[in-house]
């Protein structure tokens, strides 16, 4: 009984030694990929990688042009990068700021002329299946895909 007990004893300490170890090691590898760049953790393609950008808000109003065409008619924010190289132009000062799930254009309202820091991803344009009214076209007299820019899944101003 006592020799059996003691069995029962030592593997219940290997038992538990293991799964400290796996556990162990587990947290270290979720530690290490949370720690790299997000571009490294899969093979995403362009658009879909999270990006920040940096630059102040503005607010630009509609125009007959194609930067208000691609902005989707209306006032429109932009995020000016000034010099610095993105991925993307949508806007002749940086990109147009697109909304997402939890970020509304109410909350630039207050951030115009502001610096700030967004985190998001682009989007890339898209054709035009039936436009109405006036609008630009290509080579091929068809309308110019519209709807690209940034969009913005969460900000914070920056001094």
């Amino acid at each position: 009984m006592i020799k059996v007990s003691v069995q029962f004893l030592q593997c219940l300490k290997i038992f538990f030694l293991l799964s400290f170890l796996i556990l162990h090691v587990s947290c270290e590898v979720k530690e290490q990929l949370v720690n790299q760049p997000t571009e490294e953790l899969a093979d995403l393609g362009p658009y879909e990688k999270i990006h920040r950008l940096s630059g102040t808000v503005i607010l630009k109003p509609w125009s007959k042009s194609s930067e208000s065409w691609n902005a989707g008619g209306g006032s429109y924010y932009v995020l000016n990068v000034g010099e610095t190289k993105i991925m993307e132009f949508s806007a002749k000062e940086g990109v147009i700021i697109r909304f997402g799930e939890g970020v509304t254009p109410k909350d630039f309202e207050g951030l115009i002329g502001k610096r700030v820091e967004l985190t998001g991803h682009y989007v890339p344009k898209k054709a035009v299946k039936e436009a109405r009214g006036q609008y630009p076209v290509g080579i091929d007299r068809r309308p110019i895909p519209r709807g690209s820019g940034f969009k913005v899944q969460s900000f914070k101003i920056i001094q």
